[in-house]
């Protein structure tokens, strides 16, 4: 009877277990937070994926009304034209435009792929979009 109660315990105890860490694993990400997952496109306000990053899981045609969150400096200031490096953890390309609508000079970034930005997208990035 002890055994029958010590074996229904472990049972309880690891379904408990096995219920937080599916409901952890199944939180859906929010775009758009401040926190970078694995299925989403960052931009960041400094070189090298440093400081507040801008994270996106959908297009975005406008970076106007768009502002880092988080606690770090630049947090609370718009994205438009205020974006210097990139981090692209999604399993899409991602395409990054210099005006709004996709208008511009536009960039490609790889899936899996950081950098900074070049001279012609530093500070200049105004609308993104995912190719698929």
């Amino acid at each position: 009877m002890l055994t029958h109660n010590v074996l229904r315990g472990v049972a309880a105890t690891a379904l408990t277990l096995s219920a937080l860490g599916l409901g952890m694993g199944t939180a859906n990400a929010a775009e758009k937070d401040g926190y970078l997952t694995e299925t989403e496109f960052g931009l960041f306000c400094y070189e090298n994926q440093e400081n507040s990053v801008f994270d996106l899981a959908a297009r975005d045609r406008n970076f106007t009304d768009d502002w880092f969150k988080g606690s770090r400096s630049c947090a609370g200031q718009n994205v438009n034209d205020n974006t210097r490096s990139y981090l692209n953890r999604s399993g899409c390309v991602w395409y990054v435009n210099t005006h709004i609508e996709w208008q511009g000079s536009q960039g490609t970034i790889p899936a899996g792929y950081r950098g900074n930005a070049s001279d012609t997208f530093k500070d200049q990035i105004s609308s993104a979009l995912p190719g698929c």
